[in-house]
């Protein structure tokens, strides 16, 4: 046998336990660094728009994000959490949904709240509980994860989580 082929079989065994951790991998260990992102993120963008001093643009470029980047990564999570129905309880169900939709409902009274002048001390404890709302939801999505392997969702459920993984946006 030359060189050749015997480097073949060894570089097949290098690589086939890798993938098949993968397939074993849990949620949360997709989820943890995908959120943590997510998260550091929101509050980049929003962080600058919370002083008594910032101007009506700062605010501005906010409703952006929301509407835009961050909207479409909360339409993928919502999507991904609906995906886990059959692993949940109805409570812990009941609990992500609203997490959830708390999210949501901050992102729109931001949105709300930002397209005004002169609302910047409006605009602060909303951004404060927005950032700890978006915290919560996603520490409870990935302590659900820690029980659900990524191999076990269904279709829909893993092309959600790889556009999560990779930072694209899908269609959810």
């Amino acid at each position: 046998m030359s060189d050749r082929n015997r480097e073949r079989p060894m570089t097949a065994l290098l690589t086939e336990p890798a993938a098949s951790n993968r397939t074993g991998e849990t949620l949360d260990a997709v989820l943890s660094p995908t959120h943590d992102a997510w998260v550091e993120e929101a509050r980049q963008f929003l962080m600058p728009a919370t002083s008594i001093t910032a101007p009506f643009w700062d605010r501005w470029t906010v409703v952006r994000y929301l509407d835009d980047q961050f909207f479409d990564h909360l339409r993928l999570e919502t999507a991904l959490v609906e995906e886990l129905r059959p692993f949940v309880t109805p409570s812990e169900m009941a609990q992500l949904r609203a997490g959830g939709e708390r999210v949501a409902q901050l992102r729109l009274a931001l949105d709300r709240i930002g397209r005004r002048r002169g609302t910047a001390p409006e605009f602060a404890p909303v951004t404060d509980e927005l950032l700890r709302a978006l915290e919560l939801w996603c520490a409870e999505i990935e302590l659900i994860g820690r029980r659900i392997r990524r191999d076990v969702l269904p279709e829909e459920g893993a092309r959600l989580l790889g556009h999560l993984e990779a930072g694209t946006p899908g269609v959810a």
